[in-house]
């Protein structure tokens, strides 16, 4: 699980990136409590996630960009990208100034910069290390991105109580300049890696990306686990993404918030630790129970939020849909040919970034409206399919 810190690039990407991706948790924290706190209403927390998703809709061709330009400098420029905004954000909380359409648009700016890092950052934290060492690569960083979910949410939450909310976007800003300074020390990543260079005209890129689609479609070993994740992703995520109003509908506080989010964020760093350490299987037969735990896991959450039982379930549905995660980024190494790797990274990210602004929009309308109990409906639903797709597989199996 270890071996990869060996590499002394992937040392540098493992701390860099992790602290930035703190930073921009703690941020996220922070300002769903607000944004809680000024309306009282649950689509308007998911608004967020769903203004920081639709560039994030894009990151296929984000992929196309990363597979042709020099992915170490994509990176740098994302993070000193990231210290300017964020510091236009720490100085609006500072004088009290901000609002929620200033959340809404640093949500959106953000998910523009993260639409051509995040594709960049997968594939080069693949090739930081040796292939056989790519699954242990990728795990670890999960379990990184997931003990920052941890920290932030229950350490962070602290912090905000005490020092006061604003404190968030500044320690976010610091993190960009951190992250930056870690950018600096790589080695052996200062070119362009794709074969196609100066070719990025729109017509070209959108031409590649429709090269990758029509690749993924094609192997079915990638598609369908994939399109399984994207459906328990839109189904169970508007327990985390409305996470901040349904704590605050429920009379709780940013303490309270944070310690439920450390239990889902503690759920996936021990989902992320297990997929690294063991194989999916028959990855359709897994999901779909998977899915069937999940359902399970989101109707418990629904009858008791708050507490010990509403901490059970979340955990439960971090480790379910981040161990998906680990071993949908680590098929695409194994079973990808090497100029679809970007492209096909991109897409496997689209489980999370399009099903969870899905999740938002459906489950923010459902709470303000009918209560939280109503998402035990999306719970059946997801139960139904998972069933339905665990009976097609065993079928298929035994003929």
């Amino acid at each position: 699980m270890l071996a990869p810190l060996k590499h002394a690039n992937f040392r540098w990407l493992w701390i860099g990136m992790g602290l930035s991706y703190t930073g921009d948790r703690l941020q996220e924290l922070a300002q769903g409590w607000l944004v809680a706190l000024l309306t009282g209403s649950a689509l308007a927390v998911g608004g967020i996630g769903v203004l920081s998703s639709i560039p994030m809709l894009l990151m296929p061709l984000g992929g196309v960009i990363a597979e042709q330009a020099d992915r170490r400098r994509i990176l740098l420029t994302g993070q000193w990208a990231g210290v300017c905004i964020t510091g236009g954000m720490a100085y609006l909380a500072f004088s009290q100034r901000i609002s929620v359409w200033h959340i809404y648009a640093w949500a959106f700016i953000s998910g523009m910069v993260w639409m051509v890092i995040r594709p960049a950052y997968k594939v080069i934290v693949t090739e930081a290390v040796p292939l056989d060492e790519v699954r242990p690569a990728v795990s670890l960083n999960s379990i990184t991105e997931t003990s920052a979910l941890v920290i932030t949410n229950a350490g962070g939450s602290a912090l905000i109580g005490w020092l006061g909310l604003p404190v968030a976007f500044l320690l976010n800003s610091a993190s960009y300049l951190a992250a930056i300074f870690c950018l600096g020390r790589l080695k052996g990543f200062d070119r362009s890696v794709g074969k196609k260079t100066g070719q990025s005209s729109i017509h070209h890129l959108l031409a590649e990306l429709k090269d990758g689609v029509v690749y993924l479609a094609r192997h079915k070993e990638l598609l369908y686990p994939l399109l399984i994740t994207l459906t328990l992703i839109a189904i169970v995520s508007p327990a985390t993404s409305l996470l901040a109003a349904i704590v605050y509908k429920d009379h709780g506080s940013i303490i309270q918030l944070g310690l439920l989010g450390g239990a889902a964020s503690l759920g996936a760093f021990s989902g992320a630790l297990y997929a690294g350490m063991k194989s999916e299987g028959n990855p359709i037969r897994t999901y779909s129970l998977f899915g069937l735990i999940a359902a399970i896991g989101l109707i418990i959450f629904t009858m008791k939020p708050i507490g010990v039982t509403g901490g059970m379930a979340l955990y439960t549905l971090g480790f379910l849909a981040f161990a998906q995660a680990v071993w949908n980024t680590s098929r695409v190494p194994r079973l990808a040919a090497p100029d679809y790797q970007a492209r096909l990274q991109a897409l496997t990210s689209m489980a999370f970034t399009l099903g969870t602004p899905l999740g938002a929009l459906w489950g923010g309308v459902v709470v303000d409206r009918y209560g939280l109990v109503a998402m035990v409906g999306g719970a059946v639903l997801l139960a139904v399919i998972s069933i339905i797709i665990w009976i097609l597989t065993h079928y298929q199996s035994e003929h």
